[in-house]
């Protein structure tokens, strides 16, 4: 773990309030599948411990990040989760993210921070929906997903 080496595979980490981030989650997932990745793990981060999330971290090169708009924040427990990954300084890992809101976007926003600071290696165009999917989110997310074939 001290050299930072991980397999080839990607985590999913998201947080969804009325399921529609989720949703995001699985058409990502979906497609990841399609394009012949073989080891993806998907974490809901209110129902998975973070220990468990960041040890799958550690193992796969990839992260996809996923969080819903909260009072104009990350998603607490998203939040929570990334808050953890800087402190452990993890390198030479690829990161997506993508997002919804209801009101007004900030989640995606604010990952964008997280990448700065995490020095990750940002794959794809984040995907941020406005409330449910329609079938532009669903293009966005294979999108995002297509942009890990190149990883």
């Amino acid at each position: 773990m001290s050299r930072y080496d991980a397999d080839e595979g990607v985590v999913i980490a998201y947080g969804s309030m009325y399921g529609n981030t989720e949703q995001m989650a699985e058409a990502i997932a979906a497609e990841l599948s399609a394009q012949g990745i073989k080891n993806i793990v998907m974490h809901n981060v209110t129902k998975s411990h973070p220990s468990y999330i960041i040890a799958d971290i550690f193992r796969y090169k990839g992260l996809i990040i996923g969080s819903p708009t909260y009072s104009n924040q990350i998603f607490p427990e998203v939040e929570s989760l990334l808050s953890k990954i800087l402190v452990r300084e993890l390198k030479g890992r690829y990161l997506g993210m993508f997002g919804s809101y209801t009101w007004a976007g900030a989640a995606v926003k604010r990952m964008a921070e997280f990448a700065e600071k995490s020095k990750f290696e940002l794959v794809g165009n984040p995907v941020e929906m406005k409330q449910a999917m329609q079938d532009i989110t669903y293009t966005q997310c294979e999108n995002l997903a297509c942009a890990w074939r190149t990883v």
